[in-house]
């Protein structure tokens, strides 16, 4: 309250009002006295065309005088800038008292409390964030390998029913008149069921990823087997009923070409042989070419499959938590562990923009350091030697 009362006082006022013209009237003439009369030297110094002793001693002096008026000056406007300055300096206490940014201020206080209370939610969130993450990453994980192993499956369900189909092929191409009794007795009793221990002895052939356990590996195959059991056991039956079918109902006119081919000559019997191994290879390409139609078809089920679990496990993120998240600015700050640790700061510093700036501004930014060196080469004779570097006189009258 004083220092309030300091302030406003009415003589202070009046010390402002009345003084204040007068020392700075005062001040004026004696400043524009002064360079006259240093102004006169210089006259005479080019007129002259140089200096000589008696204008260096006539200079000294003025120099000395001008020393004097300057201390006379600040005398007289002292009282007036004074009260100025202790001012400036009141208002600046009552607004030091409440800054945020000076230590043990009320505000101050309160932003470190708040600094450490959102460095604790961050670092719970992180924490919570990569647990979320972690636990994603494992479903993910586990619906992968159930896609995986379903394709794994159901690639070795279609290569034994291709072996199946291959081996009634294989009898249908190997027919003779000799043999076609005993060919038509073993693919018309070929059975059309998918063997019960097949299915019982499938086990997946994929590398067990590393977060998952064994356990979680065999429920996983029991789960896709019970799952894509009657698929299989359907598909077996329906598409080796129908290549039986197709070879069964074949068989009779390839025992009647077969005849014809005995009976006829050379010729005729190459003609018919041709034709018949003729049509017999467009009708295993036109059945190839549904059986890859097919395939194509699961294929691209299985795919689409896959990308919409993707999909899905991209969108399941959990939304972050509901409660109050302070609003906080993450920058980086560096903390020198020993002295040394300078020098690479330094070398950063120097690479990124130190080497871009110009002698002036190198100078000014690094004026402490080199007044150092000087003052180290003027007392102790201690000097840089580098092409870069060198010392000039830098002489001054007293």
């Amino acid at each position: 309250m004083s220092s309030e009362l300091a302030i406003i006082k009415q003589e202070n006022i009046q010390t402002i009002v009345s003084a204040a013209p007068q020392s700075y009237n005062d001040n004026k003439l004696s400043c524009e006295r002064c360079i006259s009369a240093g102004q006169s030297i210089l006259n005479t110094i080019t007129a002259n065309g140089g200096m000589t002793d008696e204008i260096d001693k006539e200079a000294a002096l003025f120099i000395e005088k001008a020393r004097k008026t300057v201390r006379k000056m600040n005398e007289k406007r002292s009282p007036v800038t004074k009260l100025f300055d202790d001012i400036r300096r009141e208002f600046t206490v009552i607004e030091n008292a409440i800054d945020p940014t000076k230590v043990d201020t009320i505000p101050y206080k309160l932003q470190q409390y708040r600094n450490q209370y959102a460095a604790k939610k961050r670092a719970e969130e992180e924490k919570r964030r990569q647990e979320e993450y972690k636990r994603q990453q494992a479903e993910q994980a586990r619906i992968k390998l159930r896609q995986d192993i379903e394709g794994d499956f159901k690639a070795q369900f279609q290569t034994y029913l291709n072996q199946s189909i291959n081996w009634l092929t294989t009898k249908d191409n190997s027919v003779t008149l000799e043999n076609y009794n005993t060919v038509y007795s073993e693919v018309k009793n070929f059975s059309v069921s998918l063997p019960a221990d097949w299915l019982h002895n499938l086990h997946t052939l994929i590398r067990i990823p590393a977060n998952i356990s064994v356990d979680e590996l065999r429920q996983f195959e029991t789960d896709t087997k019970e799952r894509l059991g009657k698929q299989f056991t359907e598909q077996y039956t329906a598409e080796i009923q129908d290549n039986k079918d197709f070879i069964l109902d074949r068989l009779p006119s390839k025992k009647a070409n077969l005849e014809r081919m005995a009976q006829a000559d050379a010729a005729e019997a190459a003609r018919v042989k041709a034709e018949m191994e003729e049509r017999q290879r467009k009708e295993a390409e036109e059945r190839e070419a549904e059986r890859k139609r097919k395939e194509e078809e699961e294929k691209q089920k299985a795919e689409m499959a896959r990308q919409q679990a993707e999909m899905n496990g991209l969108f399941s993120e959990q939304a972050s938590m509901q409660n109050y998240q302070p609003k906080v600015k993450v920058t980086q700050k560096i903390e020198l562990l020993n002295p040394e640790g300078i020098m690479p700061i330094l070398s950063m510093w120097w690479s990124k923009e130190g080497c871009t700036l110009s002698v002036e501004e190198l100078s000014k930014l690094f004026k402490k350091q080199i007044t150092f060196c000087e003052k180290l080469a003027s007392k102790d004779s201690v000097y840089i030697e580098n092409e870069s570097v060198q010392y000039i006189d830098d002489v001054k009258a007293k």
